[in-house]
């Protein structure tokens, strides 16, 4: 197809095959029975087909914004239709009860409890309604590392400043080669002054999965606050907080989970509420409370459609389909010179992304001719890199 021819041509990126998105056709948004697929390529093109990305178009940047079906684009429509036919009936009615049932279902999705989840508009947010609220001390360590996002450090930043606490930015390889390797460079950086930890569970730079739950049995012990900027994770692989060991968890709805902009979960254990008290959450974690005000409901509700779409697919069906792609990917990228993996080969520590630095290239120029091309990529300035994000509606030549 024209699309795959485009992406061969485009700096040679993958040697010997291409990666494209399978056909799209403009549908109506009913509700798909993926049940009718008599196999995973064929369920996943009926996923694609949901989209309204253009034939053209090779979307692989999820990890920054993901594309909505239209079965949860024409179900908000019919939501915000059916709130401006009694605005304070339906708001404070029917579906205000609707968008108090997403928190269940963010809950089910992460394997937490209802009363551990705030709804919000984006992970930033959720992390920031942490830093705003958590008391430390002057001199207390907050440690993270250099590869996290500017939305994660803003509040570490207002803690440093407000605080008086020490931020560290530790360094992690790149690429990371063993789950033992990550969790030695974070805790050869603690000392007795530190008392959070801040990481990111899916790297938004390398898609690095990271290993929470062997780095919990170090913070858990020691009183030391384990923070997860969950933004790239829910959608892309299995979440389960439990698990993780982390304190809180901070994700949105708009990536991998294809949900509406500006959603997103805040998860708080029940044994750190007591020291977190914002107060967006000051008359409680409802998804409408006097001091949250009013809300979206429409994007809410929608965010619980997008749990309901993935959930009819299967998580680990998703997680085993981005992790296929995205290991073709990586074996293409693997035959050209002059770049860089700086990505994770390990099972232990791979997602759904892959991303490569250039030698001499500016990644700048890969980037504007793959964007004149319809091939939408990530530019990773810092690193001058490019980041590759596989989700399931893509497709890989003669797959």
């Amino acid at each position: 197809m024209s699309s795959r021819r485009k992406f061969i041509k485009t700096a040679s990126l993958f040697a010997g095959g291409s990666i494209s998105l399978l056909n799209s056709a403009f549908t109506k948004g009913e509700t798909i029975d993926f049940e009718k697929a008599t196999n995973d390529d064929e369920l996943f093109a009926m996923v694609r087909k949901q989209l309204l990305i253009p034939d053209k178009l090779i979307y692989l940047n999820t990890g920054s914004l993901g594309p909505s079906p239209l079965e949860i684009i024409d179900g908000m429509h019919a939501i915000t239709r059916q709130l401006e036919s009694n605005p304070v009936g339906e708001n404070w009615g029917s579906l205000g009860n609707q968008m108090e049932l997403v928190r269940k279902k963010v809950a089910d999705f992460i394997h937490a409890d209802a009363d551990e989840i705030v709804l919000t508009r984006n992970t930033t947010e959720g992390l920031n309604l942490i830093a705003q609220s958590l008391q430390l001390n002057k001199g207390d360590e907050i440690i993270t590392t250099t590869l996290e996002h500017g939305g994660c450090e803003v509040g570490l930043d207002f803690l440093v400043k407000t605080k008086g606490a020490i931020l560290k930015k530790i360094e992690l390889p790149l690429p990371g080669n063993s789950v033992m390797e990550i969790v030695e460079a974070i805790k050869k950086e603690i000392t007795p002054k530190t008392k959070l930890l801040m990481l990111s569970h899916v790297n938004t730079i390398t898609g690095m999965l990271m290993p929470f739950a062997e780095i919990a049995k170090i913070t858990r012990p020691n009183g030391i606050y384990l923070i997860a900027d969950g933004a790239q994770a829910p959608g892309l692989v299995n979440v389960n907080v439990k698990a993780l060991g982390v304190d809180a968890y901070s994700a949105s709805g708009h990536k991998w989970l294809m949900g509406p902009k500006e959603t997103g979960f805040l998860f708080i254990r029940k044994e750190f509420q007591e020291l977190v008290q914002p107060v967006f959450t000051f008359s409680g974690l409802t998804a409408y409370s006097a001091s949250s005000g009013t809300r979206n409901v429409s994007t809410i509700i929608g965010l619980g459609l997008a749990l309901d779409f993935h959930n009819r697919i299967g998580t680990d069906k998703i997680q085993q389909r981005t992790l296929q792609l995205r290991n073709y990917c990586l074996a293409e990228l693997k035959k050209l010179k002059g770049l860089k993996i700086i990505s994770p080969e390990s099972s232990d520590l791979s997602t759904g992304m892959v991303s490569f630095s250039l030698d001499t290239v500016k990644n700048s120029e890969i980037f504007n001719k793959m964007k004149e091309r319809d091939i939408i990529v990530k530019l990773l300035t810092q690193h001058n890199a490019i980041r590759i994000s596989c989700h399931m509606f893509v497709s890989k030549k003669g797959y």
